[in-house]
């Protein structure tokens, strides 16, 4: 199984690793540091490249049937299988993706605490994203209240740290019911929990700045009605 080394460490940049699988116009690698697609959040990109020095787009990495997939560009050639490969993701975009993530966060913890309120799906891009919560009416004097309070928190020192706990003491801790942890596979016995000092606490398995006050200013673009009590609000981060 592919070692997940972003769930410990979302900073890193550049890692050596085996190709242990090919399949068609993917690779498995023995441990990988880019975050595949998944949750709402887009996939990193970047390159691999050999001891030979030979180089490849890294377009999409994705979850399926038990292994993380990396898409490459050319297709790899049946040669790499076993061979070592460097490693470099484009930080820009997943840096900004780290943030933008950590936002939703910060926005999710507002909305449980102060509302009461759930966060029901949303969509993170590196420019722009989206977030979909249960709320009886997200008029503008209430995105301006919300949004004032996510940037009290975002100017201040909030830590983000990762832990890991087993399942059945995860889902004592109400704050996480609030993340559906019960909808994922009962064959997952330890979930990795990401928490914002003093802000929020969920089953999570994306990347994060390791700070709130990395994050910059949030800034709301949209919100619109997606129902009765659900609605929508597109943002973003600006440094």
């Amino acid at each position: 199984m592919t070692k997940l080394l972003f769930h410990d460490d979302s900073y890193i940049k550049e890692f050596e690793a085996e190709i242990e699988e090919i399949i068609e116009d993917t690779v498995v690698l023995n441990q990988t540091a880019f975050a595949y697609r998944g949750g709402g959040l887009q996939s990193d990109t970047g390159h691999l490249e050999t001891t030979s020095s030979e180089k490849y787009k890294m377009i999409e990495a994705y979850f399926k049937g038990g292994k993380v997939l990396h898409k490459l560009s050319p297709p790899p050639q049946k040669g790499l299988l076993n061979k070592k490969v460097s490693c470099s993701i484009n930080w820009e975009t997943r840096y900004r993706q780290m943030k933008m993530h950590t936002a939703i966060h910060v926005l999710s913890g507002i909305l449980f605490k102060k509302y009461g309120s759930t966060v029901t799906g949303g969509n993170i891009t590196p420019d722009k994203s989206r977030v979909d919560f249960e709320i009886d009416h997200l008029r503008q004097e209430r995105v301006e209240e919300i949004v004032l309070e996510i940037n009290k928190i975002i100017a201040g020192d909030h830590p983000v740290s990762v832990s890991y706990m087993k399942r059945e003491e995860a889902l004592k801790i109400p704050d996480l019911i609030r993340t559906k942890v019960n909808l994922i596979p009962e064959s997952v016995k330890t979930l990795r929990i990401v928490e914002i000092k003093e802000v929020d606490i969920q089953a999570d398995g994306g990347v994060h700045v390791a700070n709130t006050n990395e994050i910059g200013e949030f800034v709301s673009l949209k919100s619109e009605s997606r129902g009765k009590n659900n609605k929508r609000l597109y943002f973003t981060v600006k440094p």
